[in-house]
């Protein structure tokens, strides 16, 4: 029987961080405090889950969204990531609900060889004590395979208690007294975690990483597990990501392991879950994107009354002035361009056409463009740029860009991650799948451009 483990994983930090909740301008710069990772008014839960995913191979399994942020109650929101990503329609896609859903898409990882994503948009109500201790963060990772690591031990232990809730149609999270809770945490976390060392054989790691909704259940399960602390230093870095969490405190562990290296990876939210692994010999082939470190490094510092603005109920704007919501037969009918970025390359003389068509826009030929060419991965390359200040989304004005893409094609998009005044004709960009507006409870989904970041993976 082959080995049960993670064959590839990528963690996603949006490029927004909060270091200061006060309204106080004139205030001295707060330093030295926790910090919280914030999503772009046009991010969610989809959106990040796309990007975290968009490099990784696909596996057999499933595919699976873990977050305590859907952006519907219905629907379900991994079947948009499915068709954003272009997976194959045999492959099934579910959502998981809940605090504990991370570890449990991790769990299906290992068992399924399922391909999942943990992602969470933390909210709170403005000023809270833990406003700057939630945050906002995706990690995926795709089983059938160990090149990162391989499991060694595994344990569950449910707790059935009231620490984190919310009652359908709230925006923040309920949170009992954690004085109370964190014992009860602690020691659910304690029982998981020795049966899965127990599990493994080992009594001790070289990593300890923790995650759990109770700060204070989290800093007593590293100091019995004599953790080294790198995983609450990321933690005050970026708040707690919710279902993200475990993943993004995993990923970030991978990424400093050597090959033969244990990890404990313990989960204390409603119970606990803990896995033991041992990095695998192509751990360092297995991260698809950027490492957790460099992300961290590169986040742009974000003002707190513009933080509220992205947070408020026009959070995502709300569509250009008079314009209709979308409807589901237009949307099913040109899905390969709104959700894959797809053009219709020319049989003929090979010209890409974008928005896709069935006569190619060079040469004028008809029928000769049914062969798809995705975009999402190539760079584009800024022809011009226009500032709008009559936008409706929470920004006082926004870039549109028409970009030329390299291999063919042309887009014209909103620009995004960037300051208008900063975007160059020139300038080589990257598509990013983004939520434009919502109208009438439906969310529009396409891609923007983002700058190119050039990292040590080349992506």
């Amino acid at each position: 029987m082959p080995d049960q483990g993670i064959d590839a994983y990528a963690a996603y930090l949006p490029a927004y961080v909060l270091t200061d909740n006060r309204l106080d301008a004139d205030g001295p710069p707060r330093t030295g405090g926790p910090s919280r990772g914030v999503a772009g008014f046009d991010e969610d839960v989809v959106t990040m889950a796309v990007e975290a995913l968009r490099h990784l191979t696909a596996s057999t399994g499933p595919l699976l969204l873990a977050t305590t942020s859907a952006p519907y109650e219905a629907k379900t929101a991994a079947g948009i990531v499915h068709e954003a990503l272009g997976l194959d329609p045999g492959v099934s896609a579910a959502d998981l609900r809940g605090h504990r859903s991370g570890a449990t898409a991790l769990d299906l990882v290992l068992r399924a060889g399922a391909l999942a994503a943990a992602a969470d948009v933390r909210t709170t109500r403005p000023g809270a004590p833990d406003e700057l201790g939630q945050g906002d963060a995706a990690a995926a990772f795709a089983g059938g395979g160990a090149r990162a690591a391989v499991l060694l031990g595994r344990a569950g232990h449910t707790t059935e208690i009231l620490e984190r809730w919310r009652l359908p149609g709230e925006r923040h999270d309920r949170v009992w007294d954690e004085r109370f809770t964190a014992e009860i945490l602690a020691a659910a976390g304690l029982d998981a975690a020795r049966r899965a060392l127990a599990e493994a054989s080992l009594d001790a790691v070289d990593h300890v990483v923790v995650a759990s909704s109770n700060p204070r259940a989290a800093a007593a399960l590293r100091k019995s597990l004599r953790g080294a602390g790198q995983d609450a230093a990321l933690e005050r870095a970026t708040g707690f990501t919710g279902a993200a969490h475990p993943g993004l405190l995993l990923a970030a562990a991978l990424d400093d392991a050597d090959p033969g290296q244990t990890i404990l990876l313990l989960s204390a939210t409603e119970g606990a879950d803990a896995f033991v692994f041992r990095a695998g010999d192509g751990i360092r082939e297995a991260r698809t994107g950027p490492p957790v470190r460099e992300q961290l490094a590169a986040r742009q510092h974000l003002g707190y009354g513009r933080y509220l603005r992205w947070r408020g109920p026009r959070r995502a704007g709300t569509g250009p002035p008079g314009g209709t919501a979308p409807a589901a037969p237009p949307m099913h009918r040109r899905a390969g361009w709104k959700y894959r970025l797809e053009g219709s390359q020319c049989g003929a003389c090979g010209r890409i056409t974008t928005p896709p068509s069935r006569v190619c826009a060079a040469c004028g030929i008809a029928g000769a463009g049914e062969a798809k060419v995705s975009l999402r991965d190539r760079t584009a390359r800024v022809v011009s740029v226009t500032r709008d200040h009559l936008t409706t989304m929470p920004e006082p004005e926004v870039a549109v860009v028409i970009a030329d893409v390299d291999g063919g094609g042309r887009l014209s998009v909103y620009a995004t991650d960037i300051p208008p005044g900063d975007v160059t004709v020139g300038m080589p960009m990257t598509p990013t799948f983004r939520r434009l507006w919502t109208t009438d409870a439906i969310h529009n989904y396409f891609w923007k451009l983002r700058p190119r970041k050039d990292t040590t993976d080349g992506q």
